[in-house]
């Protein structure tokens, strides 16, 4: 099988194919939650199409069974969501419901050596604690997450975001959950989901690419291939 390009869907053309597929009498659709993705399956079991759905419509149900009434569920317009973006040094993050932007934030802090190019908390697990630049590395680290976790907090007691939408390399997620400031979430919390692709350092701009591109769907058609 071979996949044509993408095609970029609205969320209304998104449910509309959901509610096509659900009624056809022919091909099995069958959720992935932790793609946040359905699958078209034929009757052989081959793949025939798939969707990636807006990451901020709420989390797919865990079988078949239960897609007509997530399909009844969906809201009219996307939800409120946080879309929180994290590299070394760098974050943005905000909250939007539908296309508009209600709050957003995005900071830089001087957290690894330019030639080096590690983020201190490598570093401090190795050597260089006790130099003067190193401790100023750290200590802006630390306050690098307890600010991403003081801003989260706040916006969770104001807009309680039904969806979490991040991009966060591992050893930086972990540090945020390990900050004297934790975050209003654990990590097995069914509103996260992963960003699907490379993203830029952090910024406004990029924060707004990113939420331009994770409130559509994505379509995938597979069609047999041919021999010339």
């Amino acid at each position: 099988m071979s996949q044509v390009p993408q095609t970029r869907m609205s969320p209304a053309a998104c449910r509309v194919w959901l509610e096509q597929q659900l009624q056809a009498p022919s091909g099995h659709l069958w959720p992935e939650p932790d793609r946040h993705r359905v699958v078209l399956a034929g009757d052989q079991g081959e793949t025939l199409s798939t969707l990636r759905l807006p990451l901020p419509w709420p989390p797919l149900p865990s079988d078949r069974q239960g897609l007509p009434a997530y399909l009844t569920q969906l809201p009219a317009e996307l939800p409120v969501h946080l879309v929180l973006l994290i590299q070394v040094g760098a974050c943005a993050m905000g909250v939007f419901e539908g296309e508009e932007i209600l709050v957003h934030k995005a900071f830089k802090k001087y957290m690894k050596r330019h030639k080096q190019g590690r983020s201190q908390l490598d570093f401090a697990n190795t050597r260089g604690k006790s130099r003067a630049g190193s401790r100023v590395r750290l200590a802006n680290a630390v306050r690098f997450f307890e600010e991403i976790n003081s801003r989260l907090r706040e916006w969770e007691a104001t807009h309680a975001p039904q969806r979490l939408i991040y991009s966060c390399a591992a050893p930086l997620w972990g540090a945020l959950f390990q900050s004297r400031v934790s975050p209003p979430f654990d990590r097995k919390d069914p509103r996260l989901v992963k960003v699907p692709r490379d993203v830029r350092i952090p910024d406004h701009e990029e924060l707004v690419r990113v939420q331009r591109f994770i409130r559509f769907g994505y379509l995938s058609v597979y069609a047999e291939d041919q021999e010339a």
